[in-house]
């Protein structure tokens, strides 16, 4: 199978190897002035076997390829631009499967590109770039990657996966998991970026208390979109300035290079993402009449 990757950041460049890894074909869609260039991929584990990947030759292309039997979608919601809608429009009639986080009016806009043949995927590894071009990542067994089932080429993406070390596997709820998901932990990343870290957001007491109510404010919206993990449910409708210190202090106690990966990944370069996915998410609190007040006012911080 040839799987067209859109994207070759973090997130794009693991799930590539691993295909690669897996035995299937992968095309690397980049920008024009990024196509001449033939520097390597190389991943790190940095749990479970902590195996060390590269991929020597990627290939890169500006455009999705006319034998490609899938394609992946890695970049940020706020890359979604009228460059990407052609680039997309241009590809062959195959399946879309987007990591990209899609809330229901952004998947509706992106499935109208692919008349309707767009899926959702959810990622649940963590990947973060390193300046010396190695990208770290985290991948648990018990938190597997989820694509929505659909044409037989998804099962074959999860198989490959699967081979490569990727926990993964086919959902029937994903399409309405991911964007509650989403929603739900939005207040908290958001606080995380404008504190400018976790060890900031600790010592900004106002910060976490304005987090904390608009996470239980997110909490109730998501919930009428899709469904909640129990134990993250059962966090977010109980969270306090106290429970988020608490968790991120143990956080930074027992996973120190996790601690790291959420600083860097939670960044400025996430800056622009939130405000695209905050906007949305306010707009689908006024129209299933959820207030959103906190949240309102940690977005215009």
């Amino acid at each position: 199978m040839h799987v067209a990757i859109i994207g070759a950041g973090a997130l794009g460049r693991v799930y590539g190897v691993h295909l690669v890894d897996g035995g299937e074909r992968v095309t690397f869609v980049v920008r024009a002035a990024r196509v001449a260039e033939t520097s390597p991929f190389v991943i790190q584990r940095k749990n479970g076997d902590r195996r060390r990947r590269e991929l020597v030759a990627p290939i890169r292309s500006a455009h999705v390829p006319a034998d490609a039997d899938l394609v992946l979608l890695t970049i940020r919601v706020d890359q979604l631009d009228d460059g990407i809608e052609r680039l997309v429009k241009a590809a062959p009639p195959v399946p879309l499967v987007s990591l990209t986080p899609l809330l229901p009016n952004t998947l509706e806009r992106v499935s109208g590109w692919v008349d309707g043949r767009a899926l959702v995927g959810m990622p649940t590894l963590a990947a973060s770039a390193r300046e010396d071009g190695v990208d770290d990542y985290w991948a648990f067994r018990a938190s597997p990657s989820l694509f929505e089932a659909g044409p037989p080429e998804v099962a074959r993406l999860v198989a490959a996966l699967c081979r490569s070390g990727i926990p993964a596997r086919l959902s029937s709820d994903v399409r309405a998991r991911n964007p509650a998901t989403t929603m739900a932990f939005f207040p908290i990343s958001v606080a995380v970026s404008r504190a400018g870290g976790i060890e900031r957001l600790l010592e900004d007491p106002e910060l976490c208390r304005l987090g904390a109510r608009a996470a239980r404010e997110t909490y109730a919206l998501a919930r009428q979109i899709g469904p909640i993990d129990a134990a993250a449910a059962l966090a977010l409708r109980t969270v306090t300035p106290g429970t988020l210190r608490a968790a991120f202090t143990l956080l930074t106690r027992l996973l120190p290079r996790a601690t790291r990966f959420v600083d860097d990944h939670f960044g400025d370069k996430l800056g622009q993402q939130h405000r695209c996915l905050g906007a949305e998410i306010l707009e689908l609190g006024s129209a299933h009449g959820v207030p959103l007040p906190s949240l309102a006012a940690l977005l215009a911080q």
